[in-house]
């Protein structure tokens, strides 16, 4: 039996998981193989906005968010 290229398996709620298996993509054609790479890295990408994110979120709730004091002048009569 022939490896498969791709295992789809339906997760929890609306999840849905892809595996590519490399070993099977050999015998894919070069500007297959160029679109599997690219959108490999495409992925990658996104997934580095999204840590980006998620650093920037934390480190905002890091800062202090204590009361600011400000003087207030009183006329005196």
């Amino acid at each position: 039996m022939a490896d498969k290229i791709l295992e789809i398996e339906r997760g929890a709620g609306d999840e849905f998981v892809v595996r590519f298996k490399p070993s099977a993509c050999r015998v894919l054609p070069e500007a297959v193989r160029e679109h599997f790479w690219t959108a490999n890295k495409e992925m990658l990408l996104a997934l580095r906005g999204l840590l980006d994110v998620a650093i920037e979120r934390t480190e905002a709730r890091e800062k202090p968010r204590g009361k600011r004091r400000a003087k207030i002048e009183v006329e005196g009569d």
